[in-house]
């Protein structure tokens, strides 16, 4: 006899067989039988099947789901004749898996489904196998219990309240191992775990090993010898239960040698694996559809319009308007199933509470009417409390109510006379982490740019936020596209003769996968017309300029071995150069402050970055000239030509000794701002002039800050300490993180601007 049905029939039937008498059954799920009576396929068939049809994994796996619901047919439709071509193109390749010795015993098997929700697929299998043998089909028997259901105003009311009744149960005696979460979603994720936290309750969780420091690390070795990548896995202390999945999931790819053809593949089937994180005294959440409960507590969440019943949209490969062509359920007849099913086990259980919320963050919500049931009222005990802290932030949440709306609540009282809280009163001085933990955190590595030690300098709890915790506020990505994609069409077009914007602006769009709004694309399309006057501005002034080579998007990476593997990168747009003569030019699409007489404290030390890089790699580089060059905000329609000129110029500092061999119009420069000679031979004031010293001063500088910034992160120094200098907070003004840190006065650092430093 086969058995067919899911695991918690088969469970049960298990624990109800009291004799000793051994029976010749065998119990399979309802996809196992059908890939032994029809075909199965494996990681093999996709990837031939993506390799002929140049598809790409996931449309794959939709074509080999659904060329079971076809016959070997001639349809009058393009979708479905497609399925039949390609199932012709696996029988012919020998590439699905055929089980003929399966189908054959069949004869001497009964075969019974039992509780098994049958489907139109089903019930055609059905009479192919009643020509075989004898089929059974034994229904489920469902209860018609009333279940008790109450509303909330909020997720985070509906999952307070859920937690404190569990707590409830386990304190009369109830079995943790008895008590199940059903019909969440992942919009109670972050009310669960932080809720359940505060009652020190256990979910048992299921995670995308994806995420894992092991696969990144699976994923940053990867190449075609996967024996190499595996040992360094094994070699490195990564979590060994993770190396297994990845083992078994690259063990399924055996039939190729070169690993990189099937990388995308592999990533796929990672994203696809789950894990299950289990904790003593944890609390299981399961499908009520695929659970046979009897006398466990389970509390449903979630009874919403938007949630119960799921709804089947006609969105899939095979549409409802050819459905009927198939062995497939129209979608009406799959939402009636499930409306109905839902409704059955939501009845079946003895001891079951619903719960729903009427609103969230975002959103609002409706009661279902899947079961014609008014909700009742409960409430929680203040003096049987179960969470101090949570009854603390109820308390505080009453506060701000009643402060910022003037709304009293009804438990305002009761709350108040057994907590005390201090209200509007914090704490946010930083609390500095241990080092080993925040080695292990960064597995002792770590990249550092100018632009977060410029953070770091300017307040390194902010560099603590961005960089160290990734916590990014700022979504606006308008400007950093558009920033890129000049850098891009200029390095491009600056040599080219006939250039063409318009295909390197599509390119890099396209290379990147760039989606942009309407509003975005109108922006970019304006300022894309500015950029022929600048690109023929720009080749204008390499005219004025005597040094010939250039390098554009220099990459110059230093290393620092400490107690942390620094890695410290550099991107200079453009290197001009003759010989040991160098000049530095790096474009600006936003505005930049390059007072030098901030480099003292470490901020605002672009420029002066720049030069200490490029003098590392370059050993024996004599500088001309270290410039910002402002390509995008700085030019207006409106403007005459030289007034525009005029904006494009180089701006920055220039070195009295070499100026002469960069730039041919220095004695009054067309081609740096505010340059100019008087007649004596000496510079005017309003030119920006360092000596062959302060130069050296500069970059000695530089050397400095990076090592004192290092020093400092490998100390885990990451205080509240925005820079007020000079009377101006040069820290907080555009900060996106100050609804994290709640900076006061105590915080700042009051500082006195230094010139002359050099």
């Amino acid at each position: 006899m086969i058995i067919i049905c899911d695991k918690y029939r088969k469970d049960k039937i298990l624990n109800q067989e009291k004799s000793n008498e051994l029976h010749s059954i065998k119990f399979m799920s309802k996809k196992e039988f059908i890939k032994n009576f029809y075909f199965d396929f494996d990681n093999e068939t996709i990837y031939e099947l993506c390799k002929y049809y140049k598809c790409n994994y996931d449309t794959a796996k939709i074509f080999l789901k659904n060329i079971y619901y076809i016959d070997d047919k001639e349809y009058y439709n393009e979708k479905l004749n497609k399925l039949v071509e390609i199932k012709r193109f696996l029988e012919d390749n020998k590439l699905l898996k055929y089980n003929n010795l399966f189908k054959e015993n069949l004869k001497y098997n009964e075969i019974v489904f039992d509780s098994i929700n049958l489907t139109k697929f089903d019930y055609i299998m059905i009479e192919e196998l009643k020509k075989i043998t004898d089929v059974t089909i034994k229904d489920k028997e469902y209860n018609d219990y009333t279940p008790t259901i109450y509303e909330f105003n909020n997720i985070d009311e509906e999952v307070e309240y859920v937690a404190y009744k569990i707590c409830d149960l386990i304190e009369s005696g109830v079995d943790i191992s008895k008590i199940k979460i059903a019909g969440i979603n992942k919009d109670y994720d972050n009310s669960i775990n932080r809720i359940f936290g505060m009652y020190n309750l256990k979910i048992r969780k299921e995670v995308s090993i994806f995420s894992t420091k092991t696969v990144r690390d699976f994923l940053n070795h990867y190449c075609s010898d996967i024996r190499i990548t595996i040992d360094y896995l094994k070699n490195n202390n990564l979590d060994i239960d993770v190396i297994n999945e990845i083992i078994d999931i690259v063990n399924n790819y055996s039939f190729i040698e070169d690993y990189e053809l099937v990388k995308k593949f592999i990533i796929e089937d990672l994203k696809n694996k789950v894990i299950t994180i289990h904790y003593d005294n944890e609390i299981e959440i399961i499908d009520i559809n695929e659970c046979d409960i009897h006398d466990e507590y389970v509390f449903y969440l979630n009874y919403n319009q938007e949630s119960v019943p799921k709804i089947y949209l006609d969105q899939d490969y095979i549409t409802n308007d050819i459905r009927n062509l198939t062995k497939l359920d129209c979608i009406e007849k799959l939402n009636k199933n499930e409306r109905m099913l839902i409704a059955r086990n939501l009845k079946n259980i003895k001891n079951l509470v619903i719960t729903y919320k009427l609103k969230s963050p975002f959103s609002s919500f409706n009661k279902s009417n899947l079961l014609d049931i008014e909700e009742s009222s409960d409430s929680i005990n203040v003096k049987k409390s179960y969470s101090y802290i949570s009854n603390q932030i109820i308390l505080a949440l009453m506060y701000d109510n009643l402060i910022k709306y003037g709304t009293i609540s009804s438990n305002l009282s009761l709350y108040s006379k057994h907590y005390k809280i201090k209200y509007k009163s914090f704490y946010n001085n930083y609390n500095k982490i241990k080092k080993n933990d925040f080695y292990k955190y960064l597995d002792n590595k770590l990249l550092l740019s100018y632009t977060s030690m410029n953070d770091y300098f300017k307040c390194s709890f902010k560099y603590y936020l961005k960089y160290i915790l990734k916590i990014d506020i700022n979504h606006d990505i308008t400007t950093r596209h558009i920033g890129s994609i000049f850098h891009y069409v200029l390095e491009k077009c600056i040599d080219e003769e006939n250039y063409n914007i318009e295909k390197y602006v599509k390119k890099y769009i396209g290379d990147n996968n760039i989606s942009m709004n309407s509003k975005e694309r109108f922006f970019l399309n304006k300022l894309i017309q500015e950029l022929p006057f600048l690109i023929d501005t720009i080749k204008a002034q390499n005219s004025y300029i005597s040094l010939k080579e250039r390098l554009y998007e220099e990459k110059i990476e230093l290393k620092y071995n400490s107690k942390i593997n620094i890695n410290f990168v550099g991107i200079i747009d453009k290197i001009i150069y003759d010989d040991d003569i160098y000049a530095l030019v790096d474009y600006k699409t936003g505005n930049e402050n390059i007072d030098l007489s901030l480099n003292y404290y470490g901020i605002n030390m672009q420029l002066a970055t720049y030069l200490f890089l490029a003098s590392k790699k370059f050993k024996d580089a004599k500088f001309a000239g270290f410039y910002l060059q402002f390509i995008l905000n700085k030019m207006s329609k409106g403007e005459e030509k030289e007034e525009k000129e005029n904006k494009l110029k180089l701006f920055g500092y220039s070195n009295s000794k070499y100026i002469s061999y960069f730039d041919k119009t220095y004695e009054s420069s067309r081609l740096i701002k505010s340059l100019k000679l008087k007649n004596d031979g000496t510079f005017y004031s309003t030119s920006k002039i360092l000596s062959d010293e302060q130069v050296c001063n500069l970059i000695h500088l530089v050397e400095n800050k990076i090592n004192e910034c290092i020093e400092k992160i490998e100390e885990c120094d990451f205080s509240i300490n925005p820079k007020n200098i000079d009377g101006k907070n040069v820290s907080c003004e555009f900060c996106t993180y100050k609804d994290i840190c709640f900076m006061n006065n105590k915080n700042i650092l009051y500082l006195d601007k230094i010139d002359n430093f050099l």
